[in-house]
């Protein structure tokens, strides 16, 4: 049993060429009723799902397309929150990051000093839970996305139907 991942990947080697994988996806985009919305450049695919059905924890689908080894197309997808929820849940890790770094600095000052280490300890303690809670948000929130991490990786499978 695998861990899980906090951005999910996955890679497909396809036997066409680059910009026909992009053609098919910029079609299917188009088609009327298309429950994903997204952009297609040369080499990059970014998908998600149509605002009406998009919620904060809604995933995008990342994919590079790349020249394969031998011919045809070496897809690289990654699965990643909105970009501003994943800025967000790096800043507030790197805020309990400070925060656990201060408060064990407050402990050892105060174990060196021989002070009451209640404050310190329970501070630490509270920073350190803070950072786990935070970082198992991130999972929480994929498992929310879940259905709607099937319907995206479901839409590029159907793109890539011959």
């Amino acid at each position: 049993m695998s861990r899980p991942r906090a951005r999910p990947r996955f890679t497909l080697d396809l036997p066409l060429p680059p910009d026909e994988v992009a053609e098919r996806v910029r079609v299917r985009l188009t088609a009327p009723g298309a429950k994903v919305r997204g952009s297609v450049f040369r080499r990059t695919l970014l998908l998600t799902v149509r605002k009406e059905d998009a919620h904060f924890w809604s995933p995008h689908l990342d994919v590079q397309l790349d020249d394969a080894p031998g011919g045809g197309t070496r897809l690289a997808a990654m699965f990643a929150p909105h970009p501003q929820i994943w800025t967000s849940f790096v800043a507030i890790q790197f805020i309990f990051a400070l925060l656990s770094i201060g408060a064990a600095v407050f402990l050892t000052s105060s174990l060196m000093l021989g002070r009451d280490l209640l404050v310190p300890i329970v501070a630490l303690i509270a920073m350190l839970f803070g950072g786990g809670f935070s970082y198992g948000a991130a999972y929480v929130g994929q498992g929310f996305g879940s259905e709607q991490m099937y319907e995206l990786r479901a839409f590029l499978d159907h793109c890539l139907e011959n």
